[in-house]
């Protein structure tokens, strides 16, 4: 009997011995909190399983909205390691953010607190304005143009915000009023957000995103060949103002969240918060848009899954992305 125990505890020693490491699942990020512009980086260690992918969501504090999503192998032996720049139009929330980490059937969730220090800039949607002298430093990457004042601060004026929503920030916000003309001293409220005015009157429109422009010009043939025709040594960029470098149609993470959404590794209502926050920000444009709230009742078609999981892994265009969306926002499916 002795020599049998022995024999055991010599098979577990050389299973212990040869076998891979497991290691505890952990997710770690550098610092505690972070600022607008600051780097994350993101690590941490998994048990290893052979080609399946990490699935990595940020959402903002009250957990109602995606602000960055992305989609990666870990190494062999689990470990990984992601630098995120924490800056764009969807951190707009002081608060703790939640770091959701989706691998091999398994949930982890990290925690870290966010500062929106770009109020310095005055383009967040709280009402304070930052008075640090450090954050308003000008920046000659920033710059369109040395005759420009748009982009002294760092992404302000924000193309996904029309002029009216400057001027009357401007004008109701002492605090915001104060940080504008101690940044742009030589220049106007209307001469950094607003559009120069054209040879057709009204156009383009102050209650319009420079975004709404973008996107007419691209989805809309009828529209395009209307442009052309009334600005043929000018592009739409030039019109309204911004360079082309400043507009993507479809952001990057959406195609992610595209292919999880087929691969039904997140819900309809995460993926449909997506869209409706295109849509909501003018960023993407829906004819004859319903006016509703989302609902999870409707049944969304297979093949716009199908649609959305081809486009994500480059087997269709953008266009054909959009006409499903377009399909579901159209027939009710996502109710924005």
């Amino acid at each position: 009997m002795r020599s049998i125990f022995f024999i055991i505890c010599a098979l577990v020693f050389l299973l212990a011995l040869f076998s891979p490491l497991v290691f505890a699942d952990s997710i770690n990020t550098d610092k505690k909190s972070y600022l607008f512009g600051d780097n994350l980086v993101i690590s941490g260690t998994l048990s290893y399983s052979e080609g399946q992918f990490v699935g990595l969501q940020i959402l903002n504090p009250s957990k109602s909205d995606i602000v960055l999503i992305d989609q990666f192998f870990p190494q062999e032996d689990g470990f990984f390691s992601k630098s995120y720049k924490v800056q764009g139009p969807k951190w707009t929330s002081n608060g703790i953010y939640t770091i959701k980490i989706a691998y091999s059937g398994q949930i982890h969730e990290k925690t870290f607190a966010f500062s929106h220090s770009e109020t310095s800039n005055g383009d967040s949607n709280s009402g304070s304005v930052s008075g640090n002298d450090n954050s308003t430093k000008t920046n000659s990457n920033d710059f369109d143009s040395p005759s420009n004042p748009k982009f002294r601060v760092k992404g302000f004026p924000n193309p996904s915000n029309p002029p009216d929503y400057y001027y009357e920030r401007y004008f109701s916000e002492k605090e915001y009023r104060d940080w504008f003309d101690r940044i742009f001293y030589d220049y106007s409220i209307s001469e950094v957000v607003g559009y120069k005015p054209t040879h057709i009157d009204g156009f383009p429109n102050e209650n319009k995103s420079p975004w709404y422009y973008v996107n007419r010009y691209y989805s809309e043939e009828v529209y395009r060949d209307w442009f052309d025709s009334q600005f043929p040594a000018k592009s739409i960029y030039d019109v309204i103002g911004y360079p082309e470098s400043f507009f993507q149609r479809v952001p990057d993470w959406i195609k992610n969240n595209a292919g999880w959404w087929s691969s039904d590794l997140i819900s309809d209502a995460e993926f449909f918060n997506g869209i409706t926050y295109l849509i909501n920000e003018g960023i993407l444009i829906i004819p004859n848009l319903p006016n509703s709230e989302i609902s999870d009742s409707e049944i969304v078609p297979t093949w716009v899954k199908q649609t959305c999981g081809w486009w994500a892994e480059g087997k269709i265009g953008e266009n054909e992305f959009l006409k499903s969306i377009e399909f579901l926002v159209e027939n009710g499916i996502i109710k924005v």
